[in-house]
């Protein structure tokens, strides 16, 4: 499993756990990715094992290995709407994810996870739009 996981995704602030003795440190990604850190990673946040009461079910800090699919850039979403809906469409998109984060998520700079993939379809939805929106391209990947 861990050869699917890119750790150059990981955030800086991600919280990884050292404790050897979880009785399900295999399913969880704060023991993975303590596990396989990249050499280059000099500092990181860890979990505080005094602070942690572990339970055959884990321990309120684990995180299960769980990816999502990410789409990455908006340039042809509008390509099948209608002239006279692209530019309000286009304007409740950009009130819903703010000016930096739309030019972001348009030029394919951030991920588009699920949740932002349901604010556009949300928007489309409100124009009368029912077909699955064309991202430029989509990627299976880690939810950290």
């Amino acid at each position: 499993m861990s050869q699917e996981i890119d750790y150059s995704s990981m955030p800086r602030s991600y919280v990884v756990c050292w404790n050897r003795q979880c009785p399900r440190r295999q399913e969880c990604l704060r023991q993975l990715a303590a596990e396989h850190l990249p050499e280059d990673k000099k500092t990181v946040m860890s979990v505080n094992l005094c602070s942690v009461t572990v339970t055959e079910r884990g321990c309120p800090q684990m995180r299960l290995v769980h990816f999502v699919r990410n789409a990455y850039g908006m340039r042809h979403i509008y390509d099948d709407v209608r002239v006279t809906d692209k530019e309000p469409l286009y304007r409740a998109i950009w009130m819903r994810l703010g000016n930096t984060m739309y030019y972001r998520y348009r030029n394919g700079k951030r991920p588009i996870t699920p949740e932002v993939q349901a604010v556009v379809e949300s928007a489309f939805h409100q124009f009368g739009y029912t077909d699955p929106i064309r991202y430029d391209r989509y990627a299976d990947e880690l939810s950290w």
